[in-house]
């Protein structure tokens, strides 16, 4: 849990670089219905009561595991071959076990082989009355890897609940694969610690799917799926099965698991929390719990000790009333009696009142900027909203952190300080939009040697889907170092720049940069990436006046009309809506082993660009798929920048 909270409040503040795309294919797609999904998976999930050895081969010890058949095949060519593919399941009192085999002669290690094979992602799940689909879950994602650039796709949560994604594991996942013997096969042992709150004896349920994915090259694949629903769609919920787990039994001793029932909490508030114990025979449980600062020290210590029967044990206890300040903490726990041992984090929130504190920011108005007064006014609502939807399961690191920070920026307003107006490197500001008369949020870089009394070009970055204004962070690389750089949000993470007021968005956020900073309007570069390449086309298409250059990394040409199904949007494969482009100088990367957005059709684009006048400079790279450009390419696009900046 530690690992997770820390990597997404990581991945939230720096980057979503790898945002995924709708890949078209040139392949038709066909399903074939295995057997049907039951609601709730037939064969029981099997207790172990050690972890297996996990490199790829299953253990001898884990053959009595049954082998489980994918109930739906995907083909993306009917002319594929059909593989064996079989997968078992195991949990212990601290880990969840998946080992998945395949008939193949050799592994293929394909550009996000957990989407584009070989490799698999699997949901696990909050379930939901009925049964319905849930916006609580993970999807893990695990591949097959051989270069190492591309160890981060090895193991990672694609998303988490809705609207967060790529957030590494913890180093206690463990996924391996091995190839050899006309077979291939893939071994995880996954915490539960890593998909919290989810435990077989401590959640009301665990949903499930899983897909696996085979590939025969680079362009063809199959998809083995257990429930025949989408695991990687971008800001939906997801549909599952139930898992129905084996009950479990130890020959000896006993094994416990502990799990607040909350993991924020507000100052002064009680801290609640329930232990399970399984137990050989008839006996005692002692556990030891600690609150450990930020800095590790122990600042609250309880004995937990109870009884428990043969069999398992829940044990509900209370953590004394808290008189420590608000910050951040870790709740460990060991038992005296076994190995059991895990870890938390908790936070402990200052009291929030959001109209005390929008009061406080009106009195020190007359000391801000219209920028900075708008900014902190977002800042408020955006902590308010936050705590109104956060899960009793998170941490609210993030949260705590706005807040201390908002207590600060008002006292230095009180003091006369505008501290946003001052600020330099990545800034996250808002501005009033005249659309709405909603508050807007964006990240602006300023250079740390920022003058006042030069102008700067400006750098626009485009986010890709599933992201927000943040993704600019992962982006530093792309803007100079005498350049402004704004990332706007477009009202959205994945509509494609192209609705929900994206188009407006795009340009009041450079409107309130071009207010706020000395910025020469006549040196505005576009960028994007992936579902923001297809905004840099848009946006251009749009207000074309605005932007003296174009830079598009990875971008689809026409994801517009795919994400929304429907036509009418600008479809850039076709002529017509070329015509802007004549004469605008343009940077186009991207990497030929991209199978999530096509190569062949940014190639087939470019030279379209070419005969409407547009004056391109492209760089490929032979080895790079859907993901961020390389060393090499990042210095032809600074090459060409600086002639055109020049210009």
């Amino acid at each position: 849990m530690k690992h997770l909270i820390v990597f997404l409040i990581l991945f939230l503040t720096t980057t979503a670089l790898n945002s995924p795309t709708t890949a078209r294919s040139d392949h038709e797609w066909e399903t074939i219905e295995l057997r049907p999904c039951p609601n709730v998976l037939e064969e029981k999930v099997t207790f172990l009561e050690t972890p297996p050895e996990i490199d790829g081969v299953l253990d001898k010890r884990l053959g009595v595991l049954p082998v489980r058949e994918f109930n739906y095949l995907i083909k993306s060519d009917a002319g594929n071959p059909i593989p064996t593919v079989t997968y078992r399941l195991a949990y212990g009192v601290s880990f969840f076990y998946v080992y998945i085999e395949a008939s193949a002669d050799s592994m293929v290690y394909n550009d996000r082989a957990y989407q584009n094979g070989d490799g698999f992602h699997m949901v696990l799940a909050k379930p939901q009355p009925n049964q319905g689909p849930t916006e609580e879950f993970y999807v893990l994602a695990c591949s097959a890897v051989k270069e190492r650039r591309m160890e981060w796709t090895r193991r990672i949560f694609w998303y988490y609940n809705v609207d967060n994604i790529f957030i590494p594991t913890s180093d206690d996942a463990t996924h391996e694969f091995h190839d050899g013997e006309g077979t291939i096969g893939f071994e995880l042992l996954l915490p539960w610690n890593d998909v919290y709150p989810y435990h077989p004896w401590l959640s009301d349920g665990v949903g499930f799917n899983l897909a696996f994915v085979k590939a025969f090259g680079e362009g063809k694949r199959n998809s083995y799926k257990v429930k025949n629903a989408t695991l990687g769609a971008e800001n939906k919920p997801r549909e599952y099965a139930l898992l129905d787990f084996q009950e479990p039994a130890l020959e000896s001793g006993t094994q416990s698991y502990v799990i607040p029932k909350r993991n924020h909490i507000q100052l002064g508030d009680t801290l609640h929390a329930r232990a399970v114990t399984l137990s050989a025979s008839p006996g005692r449980e002692a556990l030891r719990v600690r609150i450990k600062s930020g800095e590790g020290a122990t600042v609250r210590y309880h004995r937990v000790d109870y009884d428990c029967d043969a069999g398992l044990t829940p044990h509900d206890f209370t953590l004394e009333s808290f008189t420590l300040p608000y910050g951040g903490y870790q709740v460990t726990w060991y038992s005296r009696e076994n190995d059991s041992e895990g870890e938390t984090g908790l936070t402990i929130l200052p009291k929030f009142d959001a109209a005390t504190l929008t009061d406080r920011i009106e009195g020190t108005k007359k000391n801000l900027s219209e920028g900075s007064y708008h900014t902190m006014r977002f800042l408020v609502r955006e902590v308010e909203e936050d705590l109104q939807t956060v899960k009793p399961y998170e941490t609210c690191a993030r949260q705590r952190l706005q807040i201390m920070r908002l207590l600060d920026y008002i006292e230095r307003s009180r003091q006369g300080n505008d501290y946003f107006a001052s600020a330099t490197r990545f800034v996250r500001r808002a501005y009033l939009s005249e659309i709405d008369n909603t508050l807007q949020p964006y990240v602006v870089w300023v250079p740390p040697d920022f003058d006042p009394n030069r102008t700067y070009p400006l750098i626009v970055f485009l986010h890709g889907s599933a992201s927000t204004e943040r993704n600019i962070m992962g982006f530093q690389r792309l803007i100079p170092d005498d350049c402004i750089a704004l990332g706007p949000k477009g009202r959205g993470p994945s509509n494609a720049w192209s609705w929900d007021h994206a188009q407006d968005d795009v340009a009041e956020a450079i409107d309130a940069v071009v207010t706020g900073y000395p910025i020469d309007t006549d040196r505005i570069v576009l960028t994007g990436f992936s579902m923001g390449g297809y905004g840099v086309y848009r946006t251009f298409y749009e207000t074309p006046e605005k932007f003296k250059a174009l830079v598009v990394m990875s971008g689809h040409p026409d994801i517009a009309n795919a994400y929304s199904g429907e036509s009418g949007h600008p479809n850039f494969n076709q002529s017509e809506y070329l015509m802007p482009f004549n004469e605008v100088p343009m940077f186009i990367f991207h990497g030929k082993k991209d199978l999530n957005v096509s190569f062949e059709d940014t190639e087939k684009l470019i030279d379209k660009l070419r005969q409407a006048g547009a004056k391109v400079e492209v760089q490929f790279d032979e080895e790079r798929g859907h993901e961020a450009p390389s060393e090499e390419t990042i210095s032809a696009y600074r090459r060409w920048l600086d002639e055109v900046l020049r210009e």
